[in-house]
């Protein structure tokens, strides 16, 4: 497993690398959390960038839709009584179909 050399190391530096292993244990200590806020920072950075590029996306749709609705297109009106409020033209049926 450990070679002679390793081991022969280990034995003449036993208290230097002891040093370093505490120095570590106490460096973990106090920023190990830190640490782990910082990862969950950025993560939570992540999700609130892709749900503001959402946000943005629906209010250029309702800005679009307002503009039309300020303008009174007629063909966006149509398309809205038709589809919102089951609205006919004189003469025509409407087939509604139930989803299995």
């Amino acid at each position: 497993m450990i070679s002679n050399e390793l081991r022969r190391f280990i034995h003449k530096n036993k208290k230097p690398l002891l040093g370093v292993v505490i120095l570590l244990a106490v460096v973990l200590a106090f920023l190990g959390g830190s640490i782990l806020s910082l990862i969950h920072n950025k993560m939570e950075l992540k999700k609130l960038t892709r749900q503001t590029i959402q946000l943005e996306e629906e209010y250029q749709q309702l800005t679009k839709r307002l503009k039309l609705l300020k303008q009174e297109d007629p063909h966006y009106l149509e398309h809205l009584a038709r589809t919102r409020y089951h609205m006919t033209k004189p003469g025509e049926i409407e087939f509604r179909f139930e989803q299995p």
